[in-house]
């Protein structure tokens, strides 16, 4: 799995604009974040983890790291198939995942625009 390196761009189309926090552990560009105490962030490894956002940069443990959240188009990686319109969820791979891979029973934390016929880089509008 590759997550987007950080010379690439995480962030699409700014719906909103990007929240300042600090890293827990090292986090990578377009990974899937959770809050991790007082504005800082940890990278997701559960499908039950409660997804604030994507990280726009990569990080090292206690660097300053953009959060994109809801409203913003972003690439990211999706560790499943998808089709446009899909709602996703949480991987434990801190990327995305469709409804099928858990039933969807979590929190959906976006929606792909684009249809991947395996695991790749995905375009979604972050819920």
């Amino acid at each position: 799995m590759t997550f987007v390196t950080p010379s690439d761009d995480v962030i699409l189309q700014e719906g909103t604009f990007g929240f300042s926090f600090i890293a827990s552990g090292a986090i990578s560009g377009a990974m899937l974040v959770k809050a991790n105490g007082p504005m800082y962030v940890v990278k997701c490894t559960a499908e039950t983890d409660n997804a604030i956002g994507v990280a726009a940069n990569t990080a090292a443990k206690g660097d300053a790291l953009t959060v994109y959240g809801p409203g913003n188009i972003i690439r990211s990686y999706t560790a499943s198939t998808a089709t446009a319109g899909d709602d996703l969820f949480v991987a434990p791979t801190a990327g995305f995942c469709n409804a099928a891979t858990y039933g969807g029973t979590y929190p959906c934390v976006g929606i792909a625009l684009e249809s991947k016929g395996a695991a790749g880089t995905i375009r979604v509008l972050l819920k």
